[in-house]
């Protein structure tokens, strides 16, 4: 409990090290003492004791704990919407490998706010509970909330060929509702076991989608992450699509059609400034946010926009779910493949050379020196085009690192220098 940290996507860690089942066990009993909890999971090999551990805690504490069955966490989310509990937590740790796993909390209204989280730590930090297990069995009946929705915004999606990469993880839950729509589909990587969950696979590895849409001549291709809130795609060109180049095709389009409210996009501090420049030769404008998909959320929510997200493919269409969801977002451009034939051409889209770097350190917050921001502040000068971006991550022991200047050569120079000023600060 003591090195646990309790960030915006909850609470993440390696298994049986940084994260217990007895971590699961406090969280349920801090939920469970203030209303009932619907818990969903990934497929992980650990995440079934964790459920058991969550379900005891929330009973414990007086609530009801109601366990869906594999599911993704934009899935379980728009479930809770839709139905009385409380809370809803998913047990996943996302994009990360098999051996961690996490504990994502949400309230009706989204994720925690940091009010919210500093009250739950402290319930968990003050319980008195023996940590227990409950038996638990999933209610997959729960999951027709959501396949009715999705059904319903696809509509027949009939003559559309996707190749859809599963990352060996929750979107198995819903292989048979991609069927549904009509479409063609060529899975991959569509294993009800999680042993492998992430590995070479799914939206960190779009280059596997891409050839397999070559492959099999498809339309286009989308991955997912482990949990299904992320998403990458493909064209039938097989031209990998991150999330700033989904956003541009997105935001066009809903613009055409009059959906875009405001003309306005919530997008983060790390999108790409070409597609800034090439969205307001486009008559729309991009609201800046914090990274992250809760501070694009809170932005949305805050300005009532209906489109944003993020380059690492965290997407939210507000007015259907306020929340990154692979599915929806991978069912609106089959929509735009069924209405138009193709996926938009992309030649006109300007994308600066953007260098991406992971620096692990000791103390994420002890790494960013006043040398380092120094040098981050001489380097962006010296560019004049171009960006630098110094940060560490909300859910790792990292410090990230972003580049950006027409030149590739002189962005990774530049990132290469404030990495290795990182590390000689002995943090490693």
């Amino acid at each position: 409990m003591e090195n646990l940290t309790f960030g915006t996507d909850g609470i993440r860690g390696i298994y049986g090290k940084t994260l217990t089942d007895g971590d699961a066990f406090r969280l349920g009993a801090a939920l469970g003492s203030s209303g009932d909890v619907l818990i969903g999971s990934d497929n992980r090999p650990s995440s079934p004791s964790l459920v058991s551990a969550l379900a005891a805690g929330v009973a414990r504490a007086g609530g009801r704990a109601v366990y869906t069955s594999l599911i993704t966490t934009p899935a379980l989310y728009y479930c809770l919407t839709r139905r009385e509990e409380t809370y809803a937590v998913m047990v996943t740790a996302s994009h990360n490998p098999p051996s961690h796993n996490g504990l994502k909390v949400f309230s009706r209204s989204g994720k925690l706010s940091e009010e919210e989280r500093d009250r739950v730590t402290e319930k968990m930090a003050s319980c008195t509970y023996a940590p227990s297990y409950a038996a638990v069995r999933g209610d997959p009946s729960i999951l027709s909330l959501y396949e009715e929705f999705i059904l319903s915004f696809a509509g027949d999606l009939s003559g559309v060929k996707v190749a859809v990469d599963f990352a060996g993880g929750a979107l198995f839950a819903f292989k048979e509702l991609l069927k549904k729509t009509g479409a063609t589909v060529f899975p991959l990587n569509d294993r009800r076991n999680g042993d492998r969950i992430n590995e070479e696979a799914g939206a960190l590895f779009p280059s596997v989608t891409a050839r397999a849409v070559k492959e099999v001549s498809a339309d286009m291709g989308f991955a997912a992450d482990g949990d299904g809130d992320r998403i990458a795609a493909v064209n039938k060109g097989g031209e990998i699509l991150d999330g700033d180049k989904i956003l541009y095709l997105l935001a066009c389009k809903m613009k055409e059609e009059g959906t875009l409210r405001k003309n306005t996009i919530a997008l983060t501090v790390m999108t790409n400034s070409g597609v800034l420049e090439s969205l307001e030769k486009k008559g729309i404008r991009a609201l800046s946010c914090a990274v992250g998909d809760s501070a694009v959320t809170k932005a949305m929510e805050t300005e009532k926009l209906s489109l944003g997200g993020e380059q690492s493919g965290h997407i939210v269409l507000g007015d259907h779910l306020m929340t990154g969801d692979a599915l929806l977002v991978g069912t609106a451009l089959m929509k735009m493949i069924k209405q138009e034939g193709d996926l938009p051409d992309l030649s006109g889209l300007k994308v600066y050379p953007q260098i991406l770097l992971n620096v692990p350190v000791r103390d994420k917050k002890a790494a960013l020196t006043n040398e380092v921001r120094e040098a981050a502040e001489k380097i962006k000068e010296s560019f004049g085009v171009g960006r630098v971006l110094v940060r560490e991550s909300g859910t790792e022991n990292l410090v990230r690192v972003m580049t950006e200047h027409p030149s590739r050569e002189r962005a990774e120079e530049a990132a290469s220098a404030l990495a290795e000023l990182i590390r000689r600060g002995g943090l490693r």
